[in-house]
């Protein structure tokens, strides 16, 4: 996974908390500094996919909320035993 993908599940981590997304708290859950945050966040905005807004954190657009759903791990399928169908000998 790159990571503009992991920013923007850290975004979507955040926004489930109704927590506000600032460069220090995604740098904080993908474990880089804020520079590369940053980066990343300019990144997002140019492709539409984060709303940079000039007095508060960053939020997700409604495609960069579809795709970090997207992005996350779908959920183990229990396995079911095949069945066959029985014929007379």
């Amino acid at each position: 996974m790159n990571f503009d993908a992991m920013v923007l599940r850290a975004m979507l981590r955040l926004a489930r908390r109704r927590q506000g997304a600032g460069e220090a708290e995604i740098a904080l859950r993908v474990g880089k500094a804020r520079d590369a945050v940053r980066a990343a966040l300019r990144r997002l905005d140019g492709q539409g996919l984060v709303e940079r807004r000039p007095h508060g954190p960053p939020r997700l657009t409604m495609g960069g909320l579809a795709l970090a759903l997207a992005l996350l791990p779908k959920p183990a399928q229990a396995s079911r035993p095949v069945q066959r169908a029985h014929r007379a000998a």
